[in-house]
């Protein structure tokens, strides 16, 4: 396929995500232009060039020159801001975008810097999520932040690659052009990285002395080598997190114990290092070599990625960054393997899993392969939709759509037939699916935490569940399609609804409070069956999301709210909410009907609402339930199997609830409840409780 045509097949199915992101929402242009930014944000973030994106519009001036903003991200060690701008047009035609016009918003992106670092924030409305992001900017500059970047992204093709770096106050900011081409080549055929290319010679660095290992059938070449600690210094500057986007981990910092002392023989027993240090594994597509004085050298390596040995690169790095560690006697061993393309995804996790010796690797670390999420692409290939006429498509690794599109869709007719059996609307990612399946699990404060932060927390959290083998059955998947019908469900009201600020918030907190509300057990197979949320549920959902904004910000109590959101205090607050509930509940929520006396209200008043007893039960703390069970065992007004699930609910909420009482327990904890009221017992102050948290 020519790249022209490769371009415009991936302009289609860029436009369709973005229109589907968009999908709804009441404010038009803009909101299309930050939900473009949002998907590129999130694949920036997926091959490791920015963290933590969080996408924000906003538009104004200082002194003569504009602003303009699309959002912005930072790293966790705080060294770096990182801005987004856009220059979207969302045309069915690409067009081509001129160095003037990159210039121009480039500058008007770095502007926002100086216009923080004059408080210009405090003139705006404080309960908006321009303000929010102003402020958060406007505390890194005051911290003495020294490095910018600004990424300007485009659904066009740029005339520019590249910008001068401009001085800001005593910040250096560099640009990054993100046109539709270069996303088209990191976005496309699955790929989760950009390519690198170390030029030694260019980057003004000696060429790397090695010894060439037998060839494997000419299957792949590897090199042993000593790398300079300056050399691997410099080049983990340049190109920061792409470098270990095969890498098993992210940076842990320098607090694990293994950290830490490569951090201490780096200050105190440099010339021990190469002694001390196991060294790191590379993989590249291509290496030239050359034949120097004292043998064959390393020159050039393109395609280089560090798979094993991130903790040692980036320790280096931040001990000559921020300690000013002299690096002139730090060598590091390296093997360096050159992979044929089909064999890289097969071979880079393994090549992880042996070498690896310094820090324990679980095998959740290894998540892009895990067989849960295979087994998920599997499925998404084989089960239908009710009617048999479309599926939904579950995109296991960046770009899988956009390559079945090019492939399916050689004619008008064959791209019609596949957007109908696949639409665009129907696809969701492994992020996607993280942050829909962490907010039914009641994990808000987590999900506000980041796409990739959720991600990794999600892992960790389904294989301490489930086990590193187990696979998903038809049942789960049916089951989290449903949830995510009901978290786009949740984002469209929250976009109509016009909330000025804190909407991706809003949205992950309400989807968790309805799974509070009803301990898990929204009739999920109703939204299957009908591909939609019905219209009783929704207009609930509706009618619960201002109470919910209006919660978040209130228990925030000054603090910033984007960062108040990823605190489980924040989840707490609005967990304890009490919303009414409409006369007529929704078809979802109407539970099964007592079809024997074990299923009749214990007290003998009829049926109980299993939605609303589980909910009064996750009400109190771990030491109200264990109150009640020692005053009912003491009392004699509890028979011993009700201070019993007394004390299992204690258990359950010391646990934040991460496992919901079954619909039993929940009858019977509401009539312990009942007995201990009757008696006028509370057991949220009997003597060592505290409210729930």
């Amino acid at each position: 396929m020519s790249e022209d045509r490769e371009l415009s097949s991936f302009a289609f199915v860029l436009r369709e995500e973005v229109q589907t992101r968009a999908l709804g929402d009441a404010e038009g242009a803009e909101f299309t232009e930050n939900a473009f930014v949002e998907t590129v944000a999130e694949h920036l973030a997926e091959i490791g060039m920015i963290d933590n994106p969080v996408v924000c519009f906003h538009q104004g001036r200082l002194g003569a020159g504009g602003i303009k903003l699309n959002g912005y991200a930072m790293p966790d060690d705080g060294e770096r801001i990182d801005l987004l701008v856009a220059i979207f047009d969302g045309g069915v035609e690409t067009g081509t975008i001129q160095t003037a016009d990159v210039s121009r918003i480039a500058g008007q992106a770095a502007r926002a810097l100086q216009a923080v670092a004059r408080n210009v924030q405090e003139e705006m409305e404080k309960a908006s999520d321009a303000y929010a992001m102003m402020s958060r900017l406007a505390e890194a500059v005051s911290c003495g932040i020294k490095e910018a970047r600004v990424f300007v992204l485009t659904d066009g093709v740029s005339v520019a690659r590249d910008l001068d770096p401009q001085q800001v106050g005593d910040m250096t900011v560099s640009f990054e052009v993100y046109d539709l081409r270069r996303l088209m080549r990191t976005m496309m055929k699955g790929q989760t990285r950009e390519v690198i290319e170390i030029d030694l010679k260019a980057m003004g660095l000696a060429p790397i002395p090695c010894v060439a290992m037998p060839a494997s059938g000419g299957e792949f070449e590897s090199y042993l080598a000593i790398v300079p600690g300056e050399s691997l210094y410099r080049m983990y500057d340049e190109f920061g997190p792409r470098l270990l986007e095969y890498n098993v981990r992210a940076f842990l910092q320098a607090t694990g114990k293994v950290n830490r002392r490569i951090r201490d023989t780096l200050r105190e027993e440099a010339h021990c290092f190469l002694a001390y240090n196991n060294g790191i594994s590379v993989t590249v597509d291509e290496v030239a070599t050359e034949q120097g004085p004292g043998g064959l050298r390393i020159t050039v390596m393109r395609g280089l990625q560090i798979v094993n040995g991130g903790q040692t690169t980036a320790s280096i790095h931040r001990a000559r960054k921020r300690d000013r560690v002299d690096l002139s006697h730090v060598h590091v061993a390296a093997k360096i393997t050159r992979l044929p393309a089909e064999r890289v995804e097969e071979m880079v996790p393994k090549i992880s899993r042996f070498a690896n010796t310094q820090n324990v690797i679980q095998e959740a670390d290894f998540s892009s392969n895990e067989p849960f999420h295979i087994a998920l692409e599997r499925l998404s290939k084989t089960v239908w939709a009710p009617g048999e006429r479309s599926r939904w498509f579950y995109e296991r690794s960046r770009g899988q759509y956009s390559t079945a599109v090019s492939i399916e869709g050689t004619t008008p007719a064959r791209l019609r037939s596949f957007k109908e059996r696949t639409p665009a609307a129907q696809r969701f990612t492994k992020t996607d699916l993280a942050k829909v399946l962490n907010s039914w699990n009641r994990l808000p404060h987590v999900v506000s935490g980041g796409a990739q932060k959720n991600f990794v927390a999600f892992m960790k959290g389904l294989r301490d569940a489930r086990g590193q083998a187990w696979e998903p059955d038809e049942e789960f998947f049916r089951d989290t399609v449903a949830q995510v019908i009901l978290f786009n469900t949740v984002t469209r009201i929250v976009r109509q609804e016009g909330f000025p600020a804190y909407r991706a918030n809003i949205a992950c907190y309400l989807v968790a409070y309805v799974s509070h509300r009803t301990g898990g057990r929204l009739r999920l197979d109703e939204i299957w069956k009908h591909q939609a949320v019905s219209a009783e549920l929704e207009g609930l959902l509706r009618s619960w999301c201002r109470a919910i904004d209006r919660q978040i910000q209130e228990s925030a109590a000054g603090r910033n709210v984007t960062e108040w959101c990823k605190k489980e205090h924040c989840w707490v607050s609005v967990r304890d909410l009490d919303l009414p509930l409409p006369d007529r509940l929704p078809a979802e929520w109407t539970g099964r009907q007592a079809s024997s006396a074990a299923d009749a209200d214990p007290s003998g008043g009829g049926l109980v609402d299993e939605h609303a007893a589980t909910a009064a039960c996750m009400k109190l703390s771990a030491e109200a339930w264990f109150a009640l069970h020692l005053w009912g065992r003491r009392s004699g007004h509890l028979a011993e199997w009700q201070a019993g699930i007394a004390h299992t609910l204690s258990s359950y909420a010391g646990n934040n609830w991460q496992r919901a009482p079954s619909l039993k327990q929940a009858r019977h904890g509401v009539r312990i409840l009942e007995i201990a009221r009757e008696h006028d017992f509370d057991p949220t102050k009997a003597p060592g409780t505290t409210p729930a948290v």
